[in-house]
């Protein structure tokens, strides 16, 4: 039993537990003695997966975990366990993404870290949207609901009820331009295959405006929130994705376009060549893949960097990736998905940060459960309502 809640243990650090059994763990984390176990075991997965340290921490690190292990009361057998079996993992895993929470929070973490419940569950988002077609009119897109709409001329729009595709009938052409909505409410997420082929995946709060049959010369899309790109390649027909001041111009590539914020739009290129173009002075910027374009309203600028794509496009995989990221930024997403409105018992707190990957498909009782194990906050869910505190 102690080796498989090891198993299960490592299963929910990695993002790969079901709801069940991030549930499972937590409810075994609240009983005595149990918490300080979870947390040497998270140090140590935090050393094999988390972001670089030097060789000196890890050795140390490992160190305190051996001395650790060595305290408890367990049987032999398990001890060997740990000795081939994760000590192994720490020595050759090597995971391409920072999912890991940072080796200071285990040094200032409060041991009566806790989150205060409800009883009543608030669930994740799901597969919904709002389709506002030419004229007007809106249809509702809800899940698990075929679909098959008929539009202007020959352009019918079918889809399954997770997402929808459009159709066109032989050599229907863009005789005038009528432009569809496609809209995802707090809690939703849905996708679009546009008549082009292109495939895009909008996250909770999202709209992004597109005409039903693309010109010739160019596909021009306007987006308003979260959505990730898989463009048809088109040499002849650039793609270019219109955001808040700046155009993205692509040709055949995969990427994710972030504009939740009203002063930031953030572009991270996961394969291809895109340019960023500031509109308003008509400076490009070209992005490599694994670039990160961030564009600043403010000053009009543009910065790139390198990171992981997968900490920013994990979102349509059904997963929350936060690397080094605050807790305001956290409680932003989570309310997103799931409607959950947040205040602030402490200001401070903003600005403490978390590190993990967490499934989207839970209870969002359970993600506060994970973060609150190893962040210095403390949470409190009343209906849907979240104060954070210390």
């Amino acid at each position: 039993m102690a080796n498989e809640m090891d198993e299960l243990i490592w299963r929910v650090l990695d993002g790969k537990a079901s709801p069940g059994e991030i549930h499972r763990v937590a409810e075994w984390v609240k009983e005595s003695g149990n918490r300080a176990y979870f947390r040497q075991l998270r140090k140590v997965w935090n050393l094999v997966n988390g972001p670089s340290v030097t060789p000196e921490r890890k050795r140390v690190e490992l160190e305190r975990f051996r001395n650790f292990m060595r305290q408890q009361p367990v049987r032999k057998e398990r001890r060997l366990v740990w000795k081939e079996g994760w000590y192994k993992y720490a020595a050759v895993i090597v995971i391409p993404v920072l999912i890991a929470v940072y080796l200071s929070w285990y040094e200032f973490a409060r041991e009566d870290t806790r989150v205060l419940l409800n009883e009543e569950p608030v669930y994740p988002g799901t597969r919904q949207a709002i389709l506002t077609i030419a004229g007007g009119d809106t249809i509702a897109l809800p899940p698990n609901r075929d679909v098959d709409i008929q539009l202007a001329g020959q352009v019918r729009v079918v889809g399954s009820g997770e997402s929808i595709a459009y159709e066109l009938g032989e050599g229907e052409c863009a005789s005038e331009e009528r432009y569809n909505t496609l809209t995802t409410p707090v809690g939703g997420e849905y996708q679009v295959v546009l008549s082009d082929g292109s495939r895009v995946w909008l996250n909770a709060l999202t709209r992004l405006r597109y005409p039903e049959i693309f010109k010739e010369d160019c596909r021009e899309v306007h987006l308003s929130g979260e959505a990730y790109f898989e463009v048809a390649h088109d040499p002849e027909r650039p793609f270019v994705v219109v955001a808040n001041g700046v155009e993205v111009t692509v040709y055949g590539t995969r990427f994710n376009v972030n504009n939740y914020g009203t002063d930031v739009v953030r572009t991270v290129l996961v394969d291809g060549k895109v340019g960023i173009r500031v509109m308003e002075s008509g400076k490009e910027v070209v992005l490599s893949p694994n670039d990160m374009a961030e564009f600043f309203e403010v000053s009009r600028s543009v910065k790139v960097r390198k990171v992981d794509p997968y900490v920013y496009t994990a979102w349509k995989e059904g997963k929350f990736v936060f690397e080094d990221e605050p807790i305001e930024e956290i409680m932003k997403r989570l309310s997103n998905w799931y409607g959950v409105k947040v205040l602030y018992a402490d200001e401070r707190v903003k600005k403490q940060t978390f590190t993990g990957v967490i499934t989207r498909y839970t209870e969002v009782s359970n993600v506060l459960h994970l973060i609150g194990e190893t962040a210095v906050v403390r949470f409190q869910l009343n209906g849907n309502v979240v104060t954070v505190g210390t």
